[in-house]
């Protein structure tokens, strides 16, 4: 409640100075940048009546950027936001889900510090594309592990800020832009030759740190454009090169068991999860944890790449435009795990409590094992995209054909594991949110920690996109109509991964005396600032590593590492045929625009996996089905006056299951006995859309806003936690797993309300503030994923002359992620972003400016439904980053 007080009670001030200080400014000029509303067709936009020209003088900088952002959207028919580069090459941050997650109802998921990911109006960023150029950009991830699959959302970290113009977030969609969005759709515009001046050459060199490693690395990046005399020829080209280190450390609980749970035999006399009755007593029905983990991650997020741009326009009426991109991001990690895992030793135990609600405490004996668990990922991505566009322009009429092909490959060329394991007691504690663990046998002892398994893998992933697209507009004058807009799409999707498992020896000799430890494989201790800013005990902080050269070279010269198997509970194969087209009327008046159209989709996917048939087998699985939508919207803007502007959209959407989750596909962690699967019966989600806008141009540099949605999904997913035997590939038998699987979970319902303010308040200073409310409720007692209640922003800035200084204040409340084991609640706690960044304009030719980005170096912390009830905390660091920014 102080934090809501306090941003209303600013945002009221701000206004209220803010229209005091600009109501004589309202004639003043200012700089707008063409509609966005023009189809993909290349048709000419609609003429609104508060349409802005396009000025002959371009002005850069972050005041500029909002600007611009500002006539984007007040010339848009759709309810749209945008983020505007700031100048050629220079978006206004480093990460383009951060600068989307400065709109309203937009938040980002910040697992590893950045932004990844992106939720629209409270949905699942699954429920929400991202198309590059108005088509779709191939995506892999970059771990090749369960808890990172590929899906059909996108991670932001891959796209480089170089290339972008402008990044569009449509909230309501039109028939003419591609379906599979719930939230909206994110469409990034990429620059064109013959919009430069010729000759126009920019770049960036910077050094970015971070704090948790205490180390940085260099980037670099320049754009040149070149176009004849007689604009009629153009190739723009981008190199990049971007380096970025992740260093995040923290503590995790894998899960939580029931004790005396009914539905669990191994709670019975002789099973692993029985406690004796003078520790747990019969009737005791609480759960506890069954592990505490402190975990370190580190990564060197190293990405190389060139965008390339020709443009062909040999006279008024055609217009031939070729775009390609080509990234390769080496994205190899480590990451190691020192955990005490007491979920299969009930025997152990020498006390645990309290056991009729959430233990908080307990302590095992001599017997009790330890377990350090350390991987090396070795990944690598590709991804490439080529789109072919010509564009013909008529008298009344305009046309445009586009043809391409966008593919990427990641997931890993090698899984190194190392486990070691050791015996020894403990106790543990949970303190709210902080899980305490002292050890008998402290981490720093490697003699005392024997190698217990090893592994390695190979999972390769593809994902990739053929299309075809003609659209076709024609101007009208029927009644209010002014222009037909039609178009035919068809897309030949592919995803898969194929996963490989070596069948290396036993671990260890038959002979103690030849048994090997952490000792042959010891790497150094633990950094000083390990766990820094973390609960923990001096034995959860200071243990010693493995070293990851160690690993990769003892498994790579194991009898059997280079003769890997198929898995094929890992392997399977997705085609997915998509063909749709479209009709949509554009209207205008007076005082009013807008649109209203239908278009139609006929999906058709056929899923190649294997399911799980016993006895260590596995049969294979083919299903192919398809479906058809019909998806109307429409909408309509209307000037109540010159300043004010009233938005009515409506609109029946889908969203499709993410690839991953449409499969037969089981991916194991053999240690902890965890998985995670697929569904093949998914069906796609459904929602229909309502939404309204108020929008108050109060001068032409601000706006006062609100904007109110509805989304009525149907046949939304969860994940869901069942007991299911699989095989055991790195012990060689049979287990049965806490296996996570989707399921198509109920109906839900998300209503909610946008205000934004944004304006210069005087003297070189501005602010961009909004707020977000947005309730979801469901048929089942499960949260919508992703979807926090309530969420601000405040970005106050200042710019005059030379210098240009901005602090982004961000917040999200709680949001509701996946269901977790024993049917938990998986939530991630309220997070508070904190930025800042300044400038300084040394001359015409070069800039220089610091950002500075997670000031707080806030905790991001996930909870089982109590916060008392803690999973993960981690610390990913502060990171700065300081460049030198050229334009010749």
């Amino acid at each position: 409640m102080y934090r809501k007080a306090v941003l209303s009670a600013a945002i009221a001030a701000t206004l209220m100075f803010s229209v005091q200080a600009q109501a004589q400014d309202t004639n003043t000029s200012q700089t707008s940048s063409s509609p966005t509303d023009q189809p993909q067709s290349g048709a000419k936009p609609q003429n609104a009546k508060d349409t802005q020209t396009l000025s002959a003088v371009t002005v850069t900088g972050y005041r500029a950027s909002l600007q611009k952002s500002l006539d984007i959207k007040r010339n848009a028919d759709s309810i749209v936001d945008a983020i505007t580069a700031e100048d050629v090459g220079k978006f206004p941050d480093n990460n383009v889900a951060e600068s989307l997650s400065h709109l309203p109802g937009i938040t980002v998921d910040r697992t590893f510090g950045e932004g990844e990911r992106v939720s629209i109006l409270g949905t699942d960023p699954a429920l929400n594309r991202l198309l590059l150029n108005g088509q779709t950009l191939a995506s892999t991830n970059w771990a090749g592990d369960p808890d990172n699959p590929d899906s059909r959302s996108f991670d932001y970290t891959m796209l480089s800020p170089e290339i972008i113009g402008t990044a569009e977030v449509y909230k309501t969609p039109q028939a003419r832009i591609d379906e599979g969005s719930i939230g909206g759709t994110v469409i990034v515009n990429t620059r064109r030759p013959l919009d430069l001046k010729a000759n126009t050459l920019t770049g960036t060199v910077s050094y970015g740190y971070n704090s948790n490693a205490e180390q940085g690395k260099p980037n670099a990046s320049v754009l040149y454009s070149w176009k004849n005399s007689d604009d009629t020829f153009g190739v723009l080209g981008t190199l990049m090169h971007d380096d970025r280190i992740v260093d995040r450390y923290g503590t995790e609980i894998f899960g939580y068991q029931k004790f005396n749970d009914p539905t669990d035999s191994q709670t019975q006399p002789g099973g692993d999860h029985y406690f004796s009755p003078s520790i747990v007593p019969p009737n005791a029905h609480g759960s506890y944890p069954t592990s505490m983990n402190t975990a370190w991650f580190q990564q060197q997020r190293k990405r190389d790449g060139g965008q390339v741009a020709l443009e062909w326009k040999p006279t008024k009426g055609f217009d031939l435009n070729f775009t390609g991109l080509y990234t390769v991001d080496n994205l190899s990690n480590f990451n190691q795990s020192r955990y005490a895992y007491w979920g299969d030793n009930a025997q152990d135990a020498l006390g645990i409590g309290p056991t009729n609600s959430s233990a908080t405490s307990g302590s095992y004996n001599a017997n009790a094992p330890t377990h350090l668990d350390a991987y090396y990922r070795d990944s690598k991505i590709k991804t490439s995209s080529y789109n072919l566009r010509a564009d013909w322009y008529g008298e009344g009429w305009d046309a445009s054909s586009q043809v391409g092909y966008t593919r990427s490959m990641g997931g890993s060329d090698g899984i190194y594991l190392l486990s070691f394991k050791t015996l020894g007691p403990y106790n543990w504690s949970m303190d709210g949110h902080n899980p305490l663990i002292n050890y008998g046998v402290p981490g720093t002892d490697a003699s005392a920690a024997n190698l217990d398994a090893t592994g390695l893998n190979y999972a390769p992933s593809y994902d990739s996109e053929r299309y075809f697209q003609f659209d076709f507009s024609h101007d009208i004058n029927l009644g209010p109509f002014t222009q037909l807009q039609a178009g035919i799409k068809a897309t030949n999707h592919l995803n898969g991964q194929n996963d490989y498992n070596a069948t290396l020896p036993p671990v260890q000799d038959p002979d103690p005396a030849n048994q090997l430890t952490l000792a042959q494989f010891a790497g150094v201790n633990t950094p000083g600032n390990y766990l820094s800013g973390l609960p923990a005990t001096d034995t959860m902080r200071n243990w010693i590593t493995v070293d990851q050269g160690a690993i990769t070279s003892y498994i790579n010269n194991l009898p059997g590492a280079n003769q890997l198997s198929l898995v094929q509970s890992g392997s399977y194969h997705i085609g997915e045929h998509t063909r749709s087209g479209y009709l949509q009327g554009n209207f205008s008046g007076n005082d009013y625009r807008g649109n209203i159209g239908v278009r139609y989709v006929y999906t058709r996917d056929a899923v190649d996996g294997y399911t799980y048939a016993g006895n260590d087998t596995y049969a294979p699985l083919t299903k192919v089905h398809g479906y058809g939508d019909v998806l109307p919207s429409a909408n309509f803007a209307y000037n109540l006056t010159d300043d004010l502007l009233l938005r009515l959209a409506a609109a029946k959407v889908i969203a499709r299951p993410r690839f991953q989750d449409m499969t037969p596909y089981v991916a194991t962690q053999d240690i902890s006995l965890t998985a995670s699967g697929g569904n093949p019966d998914l069906k796609p989600y459904k929602s229909t859309n309502y939404d309204a806008s108020l929008e108050w141009y109060f001068t032409p540099k601000s706006i006062v806003s609100a904007e109110f949605f509805y989304r009525n999904i149907s046949q939304y997913i969860l994940s869901t936690t069942v007991l299911e035997p699989l095989y055991n590939f790195t012990l060689h038998q049979t287990d049965i797993y806490q296996t996570t699987v989707p399921i198509n979970a109920s109906d839900a319902k998300v209503k909610g309300v946008s205000v934004t303010y944004q304006g210069d308040i005087g003297y070189g200073f501005g602010v961009y503030a909004n707020y977000t409310y947005s309730d979801a409720t469901t048929t089942n007692s499960y949260n919508l994923p992703y979807n926090s209640r309530d969420s601000y922003n405040i970005t106050p800035y200042y710019e005059s002359g030379a210098w240009t200084t901005r602090v982004n204040l961000g917040w999200r409340s709680a949001y509701f992620t996946q269901i977790g084991s024993i049917g938990a609640k998986q939530m991630a706690d309220a997070y508070t972003e904190l930025d800042a960044s300044v400038g300084y304009q040394i001359n015409n030719h070069l800039q220089v400016s610091l950002e500075a980005t997670n000031l707080l170096n806030e905790t991001y912390y996930a909870y089982d439904d109590n916060p008392n009830i803690p999973l993960n905390s981690y610390k990913n660091g502060r990171t700065y980053m300081l460049s030198l920014n050229f334009k010749l």
